[in-house]
């Protein structure tokens, strides 16, 4: 019916609205790819269920999109993201290409307390700013990070006042999903109405208190190029081998994207990192205004074959997401967020989120 949709998409609303140091090197791409590693790309590494129905019903709520994902709920191939990634000259080819990227972050000598809104901020943020300097070389004109989380088995939501000081904190995210419906919004003030609310105040590429005071022109008159991504690490004290996060790196036929187009099933595949460290972060983007660009990740944690060490070492993992605008102007025929894309049946006001 369709007070049922309703009420599962506002479950997954509440999903997507909550969500799911010094070195970091890059080789050369002087040299090509030997054809057998390319060849070898796509390494399964195991196969887990994945649970589509929560977005199914979000898509079909709000886009009248019946059975966006072919199924609601099946066994799906995982395959090696770390394999993929050695196919690739560097880090920075790999999340061009794919939306996803691992790099090496070596943990600063200064302890980061991760339930520490400020601590983040002083001692974590200066670190994600260098990795997406090394990522993008394109001229960024703004930065901000926003929606900071810790999520773990073991850990419950935390209560609305108690965010303002201390990092929010959930449990781990089962159901697959994206964290933000960008092209969903009315205008771009919305979106960044919630990135300020949610906002954790970086020093550099911020020049007022105010994210829409710094980008509204940049975005809406000079059409500039933005991206929403999300950079999730481990915070526990050992290799994640339980709940692990696996990314769906969607492809689509011919020049569309979501909501316009399911994936196609071929070609899209999910992925992970097996036993992700403390010293590494993983990169994937959840928006980027540019069409071609692989991006509306889908993703949740999944479950693997768990061995007697896992109920000891429970993950526990901090995400946080980081909105870049660049000094790039989009093309008509390849803005996503043009007066004329897609909207959603419901709006906001309906749908609750």
């Amino acid at each position: 019916s369709a007070a049922a949709l309703l009420s599962t998409a506002l479950v997954f609303i509440y999903i997507i609205q909550s969500c799911s140091f010094i070195c970091v090197s890059f080789t050369s791409p002087s040299s090509p790819i030997p054809m057998m590693q390319r060849r070898n790309r796509h390494t399964m590494y195991t196969q887990a269920r994945v649970d589509y129905s929560a977005a199914n019903e979000y898509i079909q709520a709000h886009y009248n999109i019946s059975q966006y994902f072919q199924h609601n709920d099946c066994i799906e191939t995982i395959h090696d993201g770390r394999r993929l990634q050695e196919s690739c000259h560097n880090e920075r080819e790999m999340l061009k290409e794919n939306g996803l990227a691992i790099v090496a972050s070596p943990m600063p000598k200064t302890q980061i307390i991760w339930s520490e809104r400020d601590s983040v901020q002083q001692c974590y943020l200066p670190e994600l700013e260098r990795i997406i300097n090394k990522l993008f070389p394109e001229k960024i004109i703004h930065l901000s990070f926003w929606n900071p989380m810790m999520r773990g088995e073991s850990l419950e939501i935390s209560r609305q006042r108690d965010q303002l000081l201390h990092t929010p904190t959930a449990n781990i995210a089962s159901l697959v999903h994206i964290d933000t419906d960008v092209g969903a919004y009315d205008s771009i003030e919305e979106i960044l109405a919630i990135i300020d609310n949610n906002r954790v105040q970086n020093d550099s590429l911020a020049s007022s208190s105010s994210v829409i005071e710094d980008v509204t022109g940049e975005l809406v008159i000079g059409r500039k190029r933005f991206a929403i991504l999300n950079f999730w690490r481990n915070i526990g004290g050992t290799p994640v081998t339980q709940a692990p996060l696996s990314i769906y790196s969607s492809r689509y036929d011919g020049d569309v994207a979501f909501p316009d187009a399911a994936p196609n099933v071929v070609d899209s595949k999910w992925y992970m990192f097996p036993n992700a460290t403390r010293d590494e972060v993983i990169v994937f983007y959840q928006y980027d205004r540019e069409r071609d660009q692989p991006s509306d990740l889908w993703h949740c944690a999944i479950e693997v074959e768990k061995k007697e060490s896992d109920s000891v070492h429970r993950r526990k993992s901090f995400d946080i997401r980081a909105l870049i605008v660049f000094d790039d102007e989009v093309s008509d025929n390849n803005d996503r967020f043009s007066p004329e894309r897609t909207r959603p049946v419901l709006s906001f006001e309906e749908s609750g989120c």
